[in-house]
């Protein structure tokens, strides 16, 4: 595992556990429109049961821990972490149906 960026002192491994290893909700199940307050989170890198390298990212909002691979909810994500520069923020999940046929998930900042 290598932790990219994150929030948290990446020398409590204990923190780098719980925010890496332990039980997480799927971002995609998350019900839409729900706004997130970000508390902690991580974005590395692992292997998967195929033993191919995949980029994850993983929030605590108010102790319930989601994770996603989702380049697009990612970038969305880092989008909000660059623009806030340090300062306490909420995402709202948000997603869809693609051209393709394909469902999505997404998030924005949460400006309300």
């Amino acid at each position: 595992m290598n932790i990219i960026r994150t929030n948290i002192d990446t020398t409590d491994k204990k923190a780098v556990y719980k925010l890496t290893k332990s039980e997480s909700q799927r971002v995609q199940d998350v019900e839409k429109g729900v706004s997130l307050p970000v508390d902690k989170w991580a974005l590395y890198t692992e292997k998967n049961n195929k033993g191919e390298e995949q980029t994850v990212l993983a929030i605590v909002s108010s102790g319930m821990k989601v994770s996603t691979i989702s380049k697009t909810f990612i970038d969305s994500f880092m989008d909000c972490v660059e623009l806030m520069e340090g300062d306490p923020f909420s995402i709202v999940i948000t997603g869809g149906t693609s051209k393709g046929g394909r469902q999505y998930v997404n998030c924005e900042l949460d400006c309300g």
